[in-house]
């Protein structure tokens, strides 16, 4: 086991934690994370224990266990949501509903999924579908495109702001926003990220405030938050959550399933053929590319399968390496269409995404149409991805060339 317990500090490592479960991870700067991110998530879990601490970035548990995971996300009493962040920014951080314990956290989720229900969602897709095909057409004769700034980020950031009625004529200057956010290794970044973020979002809110449009921020303003409706500064955290789901999620879950495709053109070729397999083929690319990790915090000493925690100690749920968990999935690294185990790519439980279900549907209604109308694309081997960690593996280039004639949209 490739466990260094001489890593670099950022602080002396504390008496409780042994030698053998030290291991040298930064969740933003790991250098494999730059050249496959999914590769290093397979990776961890053959040269890492299943729950090992981390000097970097101030000193942190990371677990890639399935079954870890599981029983910390639905224990909140001893592992809070409310955490500061790795490394601590120096004040509470309040992103509702996301850094919120039961019972609150129920009350606010609530209003968010009200809107964000299959139900709800279902009426987007022909919007989403003629999004897709305008899209497409900008670049279907050209044989080439960035995927990920001509395609990926258009579509779900754009249709999103629309939806929650926020700006979206800034969107380069928004995904850097939420790329601080998530991402910068440090913490004063990212509280400045989210701090602008608000700032921008505030005159959204008033504007609803003064009149209701049929958008997400206009119903939120309504909602019953415990017999009352939320306050400026509570609609002010919901907006930025908002914000940050919107711009990222989406984004790079598009932007890896379709490099997957890209990289496996027989499977390609088949959900091209078959689109009626790609509900279910969605649901593998997602467990195979997660994205998005949550952190919680130890509230009072314990021990968690024969490890001794302290308070106060934040513990990095690593999602997207517990989709490759071995005692979960059977050959976890390859594509199996019709797994009976779920993913972890959306969270469990009570956190689960609220966004899933929008989510789901761009996939299939992009892939839909892509696959329609794309002839075999593959990979620029002349212009490679490009990627970042943080607390979302996204992707920063995606090059992609055909060869063809493009069908009509």
């Amino acid at each position: 086991m490739q466990v260094d317990a001489t890593a670099t500090l950022d602080k002396p490592i504390p008496a409780h934690v042994p030698a053998e479960l030290v291991y040298d991870y930064n969740y933003v700067s790991d250098p494999a994370l730059f050249v496959d991110p999914h590769a290093r998530m397979r990776d961890l879990l053959k040269v890492a224990p299943p729950l090992f601490y981390s000097p970097q970035l101030g000193g942190y548990w990371v677990t890639t266990s399935r079954q870890m995971i599981s029983e910390i996300a639905t224990n909140p009493e001893l592992y809070s949501n409310n955490s500061r962040g790795i490394p601590p920014v120096d004040r509470d951080l309040v992103l509702i509903p996301l850094t919120m314990d039961p019972p609150q956290h129920a009350i606010y989720r609530m209003p968010i999924y009200q809107m964000m229900s299959p139900k709800a969602i279902a009426r987007f897709e022909d919007t989403i579908r003629a999004m897709c095909n305008d899209l497409i057409d900008q670049v279907a004769s050209s044989g080439r495109c960035d995927f990920l700034c001509d395609i990926a980020e258009p579509l779900p950031v754009t249709l999103f702001m629309d939806m929650a009625g926020m700006p979206n004529d800034r969107l380069h200057e928004f995904r850097q926003l939420a790329e601080d956010a998530t991402a910068a290794p440090e913490a004063a970044t990212r509280l400045n990220a989210l701090q602008r973020i608000v700032a921008i979002l505030i005159d959204t809110i008033k504007a609803r405030q003064a009149q209701r449009q049929g958008d997400i921020i206009s119903h939120l303003l309504d909602a019953d938050i415990g017999g009352r409706k939320p306050t400026f500064e509570e609609m002010q955290s919901y907006v930025t959550l908002l914000f940050l789901g919107g711009l990222e999620t989406v984004v790079n879950a598009l932007s890896f399933c379709t490099r997957y495709l890209a990289l496996n053109p027989d499977l390609q070729n088949q959900l091209r053929a078959h689109p009626e397999q790609l509900t279910e083929a969605i649901e593998e690319l997602l467990r195979l590319h997660g994205i998005a990790s949550t952190i919680r915090k130890v509230t009072a000493d314990t021990v968690c399968h024969g490890v001794q925690l302290k308070k106060g100690d934040v513990i990095y749920l690593h999602l997207p390496a517990a989709n490759f968990d071995p005692q979960v999935y059977t050959t976890p690294e390859d594509f199996v269409m019709g797994r009976k185990q779920g993913h972890l790519t959306f969270n469990s439980g009570p956190h689960r995404c609220v966004g899933a279900n929008l989510a789901r549907l761009e996939l299939r209604v992009f892939l839909e149409e892509w696959l329609r109308r794309i002839p075999d694309f593959r990979l620029d081997p002349q212009r490679p991805a490009t990627f970042c960690g943080g607390m979302n593996l996204a992707v920063k280039s995606l090059p992609l060339v055909w060869s063809g004639a493009a069908a009509q949209s």
